[in-house]
């Protein structure tokens, strides 16, 4: 293949055309992603008619041979957790730092280990190919002026847990992190606005064993608490301390400087750990906000439908990740797909 050249451009989304993943890309040379999610990131940058009117559509294989011949930056962190955590807080707080690049549940990376692995169209193999290439691309600068990269941490989708042995395969040298909340508190957060997951049909998961319009008949608060369920369970699976740092939403947001950067092996200066802990302050989502524990306030708002669905099928699994007597099983990354 002739050499390819993709500097300055990044990959924002994978689609499926002409029975091949195909990539597209825009051209925002090194500048940053400052909004809490990666997908309000981008819609902020298309807002530009710059970025509207110049795009370039191409294979998958011409990402493959730009990670070959520009390889940028592995995660430094990897970040698995239940929704309504706590999560959004960190990675605000890490961006604090020019030389941070925050990744927050990128659609391109669930579209990678849902729809394109169901597809046949790659295997699995492929996949941790791509997902290696595609952060690398979003992980370089182009400009020798910008600040330099030093980590970089992503976000993934409270959904994908259930994918930790692909994402081990992709950065085996990565550190974990697994975010849970006490699971009342988050079931009380998601019947109050639920995550567009948490309504039938509209994301890579749901219920085993039940038929769409079984699913849409559902009470949407069993449904919440199933599926909720199932993440906990996913993470309680998944979980092994060799790697992980378990943290729970009741830590933060002290445990960002005392657990997470350590657990990074990231070295800061005193300036940025200022910014950070400043940042951390506040709330994650609504940075004008002071971050203020509100579990007492969620566990006043539960009804006792809520409080008997969240024990049946989410405390067990958050109690047993959290036993301090469990035994855990260390999966090598490359036996994780075996």
């Amino acid at each position: 293949m002739d050499s390819v050249n993709f500097s300055g451009w990044r990959p924002i989304r994978f689609y499926i055309a002409k029975g091949q993943v195909m990539v597209d890309w825009i051209r925002l040379l090194d500048e940053p992603l400052r909004e809490p999610f990666f997908q309000h990131g981008i819609q902020s940058h298309m807002l530009r008619p710059f970025h509207l009117a110049f795009r370039r559509q191409t294979p998958l294989s011409d990402l493959l041979a730009w990670h070959e011949q520009s390889p940028g930056l592995d995660p430094s962190l990897v970040i698995f957790h239940v929704s309504r955590c706590g999560s959004t807080l960190i990675t605000q707080t890490l961006a604090e730092s020019a030389h941070h690049l925050q990744l927050s549940e990128p659609g391109p990376v669930d579209f990678l280990v849902r729809q394109a692995l169901s597809s046949g169209l790659i295997d699995e193999v492929q996949v941790v190919r791509a997902l290696r290439a595609w952060t690398s691309a979003w992980a370089q600068r182009c400009d020798s002026d910008s600040p330099p990269l030093q980590s970089m941490s992503i976000k993934l989708d409270a959904w994908n847990t259930d994918k930790a042995p692909l994402f081990a395969k992709a950065w085996p040298d990565a550190p974990w992190v697994f975010l849970t909340r006490e699971p009342l508190s988050v079931l009380v957060s998601q019947m109050r606005e639920r995550a567009f997951f948490l309504i039938p049909g509209m994301a890579g998961c749901g219920v085993d064993g039940l038929s769409p319009h079984e699913l849409a008949l559902m009470p949407p608060e069993l449904y919440c608490a199933r599926v909720l369920g199932n993440i906990y369970e996913a993470m309680a699976r998944e979980f092994a301390p060799s790697r992980a740092l378990l943290l729970d939403h009741s830590q933060l947001p002290e445990a960002i400087e005392s657990q997470v950067l350590p657990h990074m092996r990231w070295q800061v200066s005193a300036e940025e750990r200022a910014r950070m802990c400043e940042r951390a302050s506040r709330h994650g989502k609504h940075p004008h906000q002071v971050f203020v524990p509100d579990t007492e306030t969620k566990h006043s708002m539960a009804s006792d439908l809520l409080q008997s669905l969240a024990a049946q099928w989410i405390a067990p699994h958050y109690q047993r990740l959290h036993d301090p007597l469990r035994t855990y099983v260390s999966i090598k990354p490359e036996e994780a797909l075996q």
